[in-house]
């Protein structure tokens, strides 16, 4: 598989971040999706409560990394 130049790139300015950023960075992207996920459970019930909301979110995520309840 070949990368892009922008990917190159993308790689090569990770590389120089220090550990630190690059975990911030990753915490981002993964509240990132996390918020997507949970706009997109919104979206599909409109009517859905906080609670219900965040039980939708945890089933979802543990679906999608095939976490055991």
């Amino acid at each position: 598989m070949y990368l892009s130049q922008s990917e190159l790139k993308q790689l090569e300015l990770l590389k120089k971040k220090k550990p630190a950023e690059r975990f911030l960075l990753m915490a981002q992207l993964i509240q990132g999706q996390r918020e997507a996920m949970k706009a997109g459970i919104k979206y599909q019930n409109p009517k859905i409560g906080a609670k219900e909301l965040e039980k939708c979110l945890r089933t979802k995520i543990m679906e999608i990394y095939s976490w055991k309840h």
